[in-house]
């Protein structure tokens, strides 16, 4: 079985590239915080998981071909993660934003804003606002592969997400980023994010006991949390992935495949779970004679989420399948400091930090 991947632990960003000095066919277009953020603290955990609206100020179309990270105050910057935003999602983000005191908003799981104008809705709000690239200590450039690029259309906004952890120090951050563009008229593949969302079904360990271990009352309470379409995405991942409303397979490990509905080609894979994650794979036609391992992440770090480029770009035809596995582990939240002194509870999918995901994340071009 042919690999398109390494195997190894939790990916990086893109392919590193140093960062030469942008010509007139090369410019970078530079978003930034607009005064310094100092982050606070969430609960008994040391972090702040904050999302901040950025304009890009581009007067025409652009293609982005890579992604640069400066960090303001390296003490307390963890990671980051940059978003691109559909336009008819611009007000719902500005709402958010006016919904907190200070910059930006909180936000774990991802910018939480609703589907793009003409989407299906996807399956959670994470899906809404595409990955552009991630960011951790020692990253450098992020660059596309050559003669591609993401479009970015005159005028775009941008959501930048950074993790702050105060362990290390306190203060004001000023993080920017640049974004290194060519004018959007220039022959391209437009780059694309294709997500293979997959169930969540934790039950708690056997040494946990309380209310919430109760699947249907934890479920309740995720719907009180975030509302109605919790719910739509908890059924909704069962009806995707073949599994059952009312009894759904519960367990450690889920899985779910995905037909391929278009002709396309992969250029790099990346996974997302939350803090109980432990491996993630992604895999192309699984069984067969022509499977292909895209992603084997066998040791899960929430921190480190950026895409993993395949060695090769893999060519994938109408009809073929993809299959995300992860495997979760319910005695991490006795471990872990931010959810050490949480009730514990029956993990369904959800935005929160004691929730999950297991979602499969491919940068493609369609052909």
């Amino acid at each position: 079985m042919p690999s398109a991947t390494p195997e190894g632990d939790a990916p990086s960003a893109m392919p590193d590239a140093e960062a030469p000095a942008g010509g007139a066919d090369t410019p970078f277009v530079t978003v930034a915080l607009g005064e310094p953020y100092a982050p606070r603290a969430q609960g008994t955990s040391t972090d702040d998981y904050r999302c901040f609206l950025l304009e890009t100020g581009t007067p025409d179309d652009r293609f982005i071909t890579g992604v640069r990270f400066a960090p303001g105050n390296p003490e307390i910057v963890h990671h980051a993660i940059l978003y691109r935003v559909d336009p008819s999602q611009v007000e719902a983000a500005q709402q958010r934003d006016a919904e907190e005191d200070g910059q930006g908003w909180t936000c774990f799981g991802g910018p939480d804003l609703p589907p793009p104008a003409g989407s299906d809705g996807g399956v959670s709000s994470l899906d809404s606002a595409p990955w552009l690239a991630a960011w951790a200590p020692g990253g450098r450039e992020s660059r596309y592969p050559e003669g591609t690029g993401v479009f970015l259309p005159a005028g775009s906004s941008v959501i930048l997400q950074v993790h702050y952890n105060l362990l290390a120090g306190d203060g004001g951050d000023v993080t920017s980023v640049d974004l290194r563009t060519v004018p959007g008229t220039r022959d391209l593949k437009a780059l694309e994010t294709l997500l293979l969302p997959a169930p969540v079904e934790l039950p708690c360990t056997e040494d946990e006991s309380g209310a919430l271990c109760d699947r249907e009352a934890a479920v309740e309470n995720t719907i009180e949390r975030f509302g109605g379409e919790s719910l739509r995405t908890i059924w909704g991942l069962q009806f995707l992935c073949g599994g059952d409303l009312v009894e759904p397979k519960s367990g450690p490990t889920q899985s779910c495949r995905h037909d391929v509905d278009q002709d396309i080609t992969v250029y790099a894979a990346a996974g997302h779970m939350h803090l109980l994650g432990r491996t993630i794979r992604i895999v192309a036609n699984p069984g067969t004679d022509d499977e292909v391992t895209l992603l084997d992440v066998k040791n899960w770090d929430f921190d480190r989420q950026g895409a993993v480029p395949l060695e090769e770009p893999l060519a994938l035809s109408a009809g073929d399948t993809l299959e995300v596995t992860c495997t979760h582990d319910a005695g991490l939240r006795s471990k872990l400091p931010a959810l050490s002194e949480t009730e514990p509870r029956y993990i369904t999918w959800g935005e929160g930090t004691t929730d999950e995901m297991c979602l499969g994340i491919l940068t493609v071009a369609r052909d």
